[in-house]
């Protein structure tokens, strides 16, 4: 399918190159979010103000690390200054980063309790973490390493990447209607096309100080690593056109099914507020489980496990079998000389979807200004420690807002699972939503390495939607439905 090799391409490009899931906070719990709000929660499509909208294209990409800086940059300024450095220290290093694009997601509603949705969207995340360690941009040679993190031992580390492209189908419906509350379930389908992932571990890492007449040198005694790609970067070959790399590149297709799940809860405004808008609201309460569902890759030919121990090596054997490295298989040949086994791994490996639970608060204040609290609980990180799965960087959020139908102004407070505060902001002027996960991206010229941007275009009909005339079940408004439940005294 088009779209399949369209995000293949884009994903190729993204995953190898800048670190760069779909997190638009400013409008999470928002009624104006329409098909925006799906990725946070299936049943959000249908307490909205709007027949249908059309959301023909957002982009989206957030990144968190500790363990490098861009410095003399910022999103206001050109790039073509800017650095990267290392940071040194003694500490856990990390970086998590997602990126998506989403392509003609539209949501329609087809009545008062039933509406549907539908659309395209390219993801990507990566996910890497190390055990505490020294790290000093002045090493270059093994044994230097080794000296300084002799009290660190035994060391660790992990990598995780997949990127996909996926087709969904969403349904909201209203299963309670109380008159003065509602209850909305929804879910979605999504057929994923998998497109490239891979994997690696290592754990267990030690190694012996030993000192000779010769002086002092470092034998590695144990440590397990383990890494494998997916299939289809093996077909990759420089002597090839583009065209030919890609066209073998798709030509082993996978696809697998995920899902999400949401309910809302929604008390409805007082009948005097409600004489403006039929989906004014005091509060909104969902909950959702998203991104339930794996990738399978088939091993690429050059994926081992591989177990130290082997008699004799030093730091200074290391530093040797590493010169001159420049490919996959010239790697597997040096790190098989140092190894004590050596093992081809074969068949399939999975890499779990950021499965997560969300808990979204929504309140209105007064007029047209709202706050919404957000909680993410990380499903994925509950998980036996040998199941490859991709983590994403969300804990909790706070997001001030004011708005209406044409403009909105945003202020998204973030706390993400590393500890890091970020103080966002977006705006809404018409079709457009522009904001940044993290404002020092704009300002500040080091900090671009933490935070990041999204923009959408989403089209909206002129006219609200009269629920009114579509409720399946009566053509009287909600605020007369309320005056015939009243009792009488």
């Amino acid at each position: 399918m088009k779209f399949f090799s369209l995000a293949l391409l884009l994903s190729f490009f993204v995953l190898m190159g800048e670190s760069a899931g779909q997190n638009y906070h400013a409008i999470h719990g928002s009624s104006y979010a329409g098909s925006l709000g799906i990725a946070n929660n299936p049943a959000s499509i249908l307490h909205v103000p709007y027949a249908w909208d059309i959301t023909p294209a957002s982009l989206q990409f957030k990144q968190a690390t500790n363990a490098f800086r861009i410095t003399k940059y910022s999103f206001l300024s050109g790039p073509g200054a800017a650095e990267i450095e290392s940071t040194n220290g003694t500490f856990k290093r990390f970086v998590y980063a997602n990126q998506d694009l989403r392509l003609l997601n539209a949501r329609i509603t087809l009545n008062s309790k039933l509406a549907i949705a539908l659309g395209a969207n390219l993801r990507n995340y990566q996910y890497a973490s190390t055990s505490t360690s020294n790290w000093q941009d002045t090493t270059f040679y093994m044994g230097e390493y080794m000296k300084i993190n002799l009290e660190h031992l035994p060391l660790s580390g992990e990598f995780r990447a997949t990127s996909w492209a996926e087709l969904y189908a969403s349904v909201s419906h209203t299963i309670l209607d109380k008159g003065n509350w509602l209850l909305n379930a929804g879910v979605t389908l999504k057929l994923n096309r998998t497109l490239v992932g891979g994997y690696m571990r290592t754990s267990d890492l030690h190694y012996d100080q030993v000192s000779d007449n010769n002086g002092s040198y470092y034998l590695l005694k144990s440590g397990n690593l383990q890494y494998g790609y997916s299939r289809n970067f093996d077909v990759l070959d420089t002597n090839k056109t583009n065209r030919q790399n890609k066209r073998d590149f798709l030509s082993d297709p996978s696809y697998s099914v995920g899902a999400d799940f949401g309910i809302e809860y929604i008390r409805l405004a007082p009948e005097d507020m409600e004489e403006q808008s039929a989906f004014a609201y005091q509060t909104k309460l969902g909950i959702s489980l998203l991104d339930v569902g794996r990738n399978r890759f088939k091993y690429g030919s050059s994926s081992r496990v591989v177990v130290a121990g082997r008699a004799g090596i030093t730091d200074t054997i290391i530093n040797n079998k590493f010169v001159g490295v420049n490919s996959f298989d010239s790697f597997n040949d040096s790190i098989a000389g140092l190894a004590q086994s050596f093992t081809e791994l074969n068949g399939q490996f999975s890499v779990y979807m950021p499965a997560r639970l969300v808990v979204n608060l929504d309140q209105h204040i007064t007029q047209n200004f709202f706050i919404n609290a957000e909680v993410t609980i990380q499903l994925s990180a509950l998980v036996n420690k040998n199941v490859i799965a991709i983590r994403d960087m969300n804990l909790a959020a706070l997001t001030p807002r004011w708005e209406m139908k044409a403009v909105g102004v945003y202020l998204p407070i973030v706390y993400n699972t590393r500890k890091q505060l970020w103080v966002g902001g977006a705006f809404k002027a018409g079709p457009v939503l522009f904001g940044t996960h993290n404002l020092a991206n704009l300002f500040a010229k080091n900090q671009t390495q933490n935070g990041g941007l999204y923009l959408a275009f989403t089209i909206r009909p002129a006219k609200m939607y009269d629920r009114a005339t579509h409720d399946p079940g009566n053509k009287l408004s909600r605020k007369a439905m309320r005056r015939l439940n009243c009792p009488k005294f």
